[in-house]
């Protein structure tokens, strides 16, 4: 296998960046909450979660407290995803089909339980 370190290089940048962009959204997230309810802190587990693909695009637009939790989490729940087809597409590029073949295997793994999910 040839020298991998620029991959291991870009790869800890994207789990950083979507690492912090997450924390950084949900901390938003979190002091809207509160602003928005008038300083108390009490999180409903109602059918208003915007998680929902089919509900989140349309309710996205509004700016509040619920929009940056969900991307936030959208964030974290696709950066294994973002970093797979960066692997996958890094091993194209140099020719190592052995790790084509598996980083192909993980990310077909990974887009059926999206799908699933």
């Amino acid at each position: 296998m040839k020298d991998n370190t620029s991959l291991e290089r870009l790869l800890s940048y994207i789990l950083i960046t979507g690492v912090l962009a997450s924390l950084i959204l949900s901390f938003l997230g979190l002091v809207l909450y509160y602003l928005e309810n008038k300083l108390r802190l009490e999180i409903s587990f109602s059918d208003q979660s915007i998680l929902l693909l089919d509900r989140f695009f349309s309710q996205a637009i509004q700016i509040n407290s619920h929009t940056f939790l969900s991307i936030s989490i959208l964030i974290i729940l696709f950066t294994p995803y973002i970093r797979v087809i960066t692997s996958m597409i890094y091993f194209m590029k140099i020719k190592d089909y052995k790790y084509v073949f598996l980083t192909f295997t993980v990310f077909s793994i990974l887009t059926i339980m999206f799908l699933n999910y």
